[in-house]
């Protein structure tokens, strides 16, 4: 038997299945959009206003579907980067592009990591190219609809960090499992 045989599972957080999760999923995503909105109307109120033509809507909309794979192709590094050896594999459920590592147990503080990379990177690449193309608007807009992307990414890893036993995180084939040592 393995070290992480002997890890008790404190929670199983399944964001596939789960519908609460799903709703307050669902919750997190319009709040992080409204701010994003109100970002937007107050840069453009400020004057901040870019020339809207046929290419803005165009880097809207590439910039809304092109950091969906990207997410997960960054969850993806993260977990080779941070779990040496593991197998990763992606999937789709129900809307839901998901990166999964069949069962991989890792550190909270990894995990947390691999949850929260896409949302701090992608992110943030997305608002510094709009705001290199001089579109601060565009910038606010986009970095709102990924981090309302990331709202799963981001209740998972409040689950693990909220959870003070938690040490351990279990990928799942429907989101993770929080465990604790085996003598807590």
């Amino acid at each position: 038997m393995g070290y992480h045989d002997h890890m008790q599972k404190i929670a199983d957080i399944d964001i596939l299945c789960d519908k609460d999760l799903q709703q307050r999923v669902m919750r997190l995503s319009l709040a992080i959009l409204a701010v994003a909105l109100v970002v937007a109307a107050l840069l453009a109120v400020l004057g901040a206003l870019e020339s809207v033509d046929v290419w803005w809507w165009v880097a809207l909309g590439l910039g809304c579907a092109v950091p969906l794979p990207v997410h997960e192709l960054v969850h993806g590094a993260a977990f080779k980067l941070l779990c040496p050896g593991c197998r990763v594999s992606f999937g789709f459920k129900d809307a839901f592009l998901y990166t999964k590592t069949e069962g991989v147990v890792v550190s909270r503080g990894r995990m947390v990591a691999v949850l929260l990379a896409p949302a701090v990177l992608v992110t943030a690449a997305v608002a510094a190219l709009a705001l290199a193309s001089g579109c601060p608007v565009l910038a606010a807009l986009l970095a709102g609809i990924h981090l309302s992307g990331c709202s799963g990414d981001i209740l998972m890893a409040a689950a693990a960090l909220c959870e003070g036993r938690c040490t351990h995180v279990r990928d799942t084939d429907t989101g993770i499992e929080l465990l604790a040592e085996g003598n807590q």
